[in-house]
């Protein structure tokens, strides 16, 4: 059974096809931002998989870094999936008080890749610029 892995790239937590590069995200001091979120689902037939489970590997030096599941619609314009909800591990990041600058952090993902038991590890770098 194939998978794909998901990142949340806007502030509603909508999903779409991520991959290892750097994100970075905005907010205004003392206003938490989405850093980044996975979820996995079968491409044949959008059913909701396990979510991986998250750490953060590299803490920020400015904020702190929350985690939460929830339930989130794919926006896959064109895909049978498009609008299916699937269970995502989300990673809230906010400042802290007073702080307006750049702060950066690793986010570690571990989670299961097929029906065989296979799993993957991942890692996603972020940057959040604090206005």
């Amino acid at each position: 059974m194939t998978t794909r892995v998901l990142a949340a790239l806007a502030a509603t937590a909508t999903l779409l096809g991520g991959c290892n590069e750097t994100i970075t995200r905005t907010t205004t001091a003392g206003k938490p931002v989405l850093a980044y979120a996975m979820a996995m689902y079968t491409d044949g037939s959008c059913w909701s998989w396990e979510p991986p489970e998250v750490s953060v590997a590299t803490p920020p030096a400015n904020g702190r870094v929350a985690h939460a599941l929830v339930k989130a619609p794919l926006q896959m314009p064109g895909s049978k999936c498009d609008g299916q909800v699937v269970d995502a591990r989300v990673s809230l990041y906010k400042p802290n008080p007073g702080f307006r600058g750049q702060d950066r952090l690793t986010l570690l993902y571990d989670g299961i890749r097929n029906d065989g038991g296979g799993r993957f590890v991942t890692s996603k770098d972020v940057v959040i610029d604090v206005k």
